[in-house]
């Protein structure tokens, strides 16, 4: 059996087991899932809640077995819970990936990487007295092969993997901000929060049903946010924004950030050289049925010139075109998202629905349309309330003004087309700090010389 067989084997083998095991009998705390983020907003919202109210002495714990705490390593001798009372929080986390091009794309191909991420929050009014603010930073380092290529499709099928790098070995800070809340009723909740530094974007796009940067639910990032946005917002840059939170919930939001990309360097002595992205947001909370739900507006513009045959780090584009094409300021996106819940257990506990839709101008974005549809959440099992699980369907439409600028020799003489691309997954928490995902992505790339790719995967994350 040759290696790629033995890898779609083993895949499918794996996908099944989760299936079978999740709906069997082995018990599991019926405890919700972590509470996720969606914007620079919903960060400052725990802070807010920390804030609002006075620490009371908790009683001692009995301590938990290695197979029952929420970290390998556990609680280090009452440290950990020691250091978060005095408002230091450290998360360490190393994930590892395996996915093949089975049949279809352009060739054949086999990708073992990974990354080991240090997360560290700080309750500054905690730790040095400063009331109000918080801080938090992110070290990564990415490991092995490159992201898996010879699929033929424009949206990458893993996220996590493409930064700080997109191959070998590459360390950076990813992330380092600060956030300073302005209280204005926090009986209500309501208050301002302004936030400054770097950010990982893929941190900030985390949701409960999808987004995220590919370790806890999709891999592909077309379920983590549309590449209609890449040209205003890269990955990881330096910014700042400003929050409206009432209720609770982030209502207005309003950021400006560098449009280029910083992965791999600090990029402060060409703030804003190029450029200037501005971003603003609203949120409307709906309650539809009884059940929890959110409808989200966003729209970004940027300053920095470009064609649609300009480099997107993470996205290779053939070129150069055909005919001249002029750079344009002023490029643009929109979008809308959409979340409710089904089955709402509990906050942040249970499944429902979400879609995406975003579109950009054809002269400057080589992705001008997008949409996104699924379904997923966690506990669909009810021996199994941890679990998270997943489905959707994606589409992403070219740029008119690229695909006729095209060079189509590289492209077997005809000109590339939409993507369609369908991803299911199960993630099983075989501990709270060890989880193992089967996963599955369907792809009619944009190439057309290309068939349709399957591409199964497998991702194990290990919680220290």
């Amino acid at each position: 059996m040759n290696i790629k067989a033995r890898v779609l084997f083993v895949a499918i083998v794996c996908l099944a087991v989760l299936l079978v095991v999740s709906a069997g009998s082995y018990g599991q705390s019926p405890t919700p899932s972590p509470s996720t983020i969606s914007k620079v907003a919903d960060k400052t919202k725990a802070a807010a809640d920390d804030a609002a109210k006075t620490a009371e002495p908790q009683p001692d714990a009995a301590p938990e077995d290695v197979w029952h705490q929420e970290e390998l390593t556990g609680d280090w001798g009452g440290t950990r819970a020691r250091w978060k009372e005095h408002g230091l929080e450290m998360k360490f986390t190393l994930t590892g990936y395996v996915q093949a091009t089975v049949a279809g794309g352009v060739r054949h191909d086999t990708e073992w990487n990974g990354k080991f991420a240090t997360e560290v929050k700080m309750d500054l009014g905690k730790l040095w007295g400063w009331k109000w603010w918080s801080a938090e930073t992110k070290m990564e380092y990415r490991f092995g092969g490159p992201v898996l290529g010879g699929t033929g499709a424009i949206n990458l099928v893993n996220t996590d993997v493409v930064t700080p790098g997109s191959d070998g070995s590459v360390v950076a800070v990813t992330a380092l901000n600060f956030t300073r809340l302005f209280p204005i009723n926090l009986k209500k909740c309501e208050l301002f929060a302004v936030s400054f530094g770097r950010y990982n974007m893929l941190d900030l796009i985390q949701e409960k049903f999808f987004g995220g940067q590919g370790v806890d639910k999709y891999f592909n990032v077309a379920q983590i946010g549309p590449l209609t946005v890449l040209r205003q917002v890269p990955l990881i840059t330096n910014g700042a924004s400003v929050a409206y939170i009432r209720k609770g919930e982030p209502f207005i939001t309003f950021a400006i950030l560098d449009p280029n990309d910083h992965s791999t360097n600090v990029g402060l002595n060409k703030l804003f050289a190029d450029g200037v992205t501005l971003s603003p947001g609203i949120n409307f909370p709906t309650k539809w049925f009884g059940k929890s739900g959110k409808h989200s507006f966003s729209y970004a513009v940027t300053t920095k010139q470009y064609t649609p045959f300009d480099a997107i780090r993470q996205v290779v584009i053939p070129g150069p075109p055909l005919n001249p094409v002029q750079p344009k300021g002023g490029s643009f996106s929109i979008s809308y998202t959409g979340r409710q819940f089904i089955v709402e257990r509990g906050k942040d506990d249970g499944w429902g629905v979400f879609m995406q839709l975003s579109f950009a101008d054809k002269d400057t974005s080589p992705v001008t349309r997008f949409f996104d549809l699924g379904l997923g959440g966690n506990g669909i099992f009810k021996s199994r309330r941890q679990d998270e699980f997943g489905i959707a369907y994606a589409y992403t439409g070219l740029s008119d003004v690229l695909k006729n600028n095209l060079s189509l020799v590289t492209l077997g003489n005809v000109r590339p087309r939409a993507e369609h691309q369908f991803e299911g997954f199960y993630n099983f928490h075989i501990t709270p700090w060890l989880r193992l995902t089967g996963d599955l992505q369907i792809i009619r790339p944009v190439v057309r010389r290309a068939d349709t790719a399957i591409v199964p995967g497998a991702r194990l994350e290990v919680i220290f």
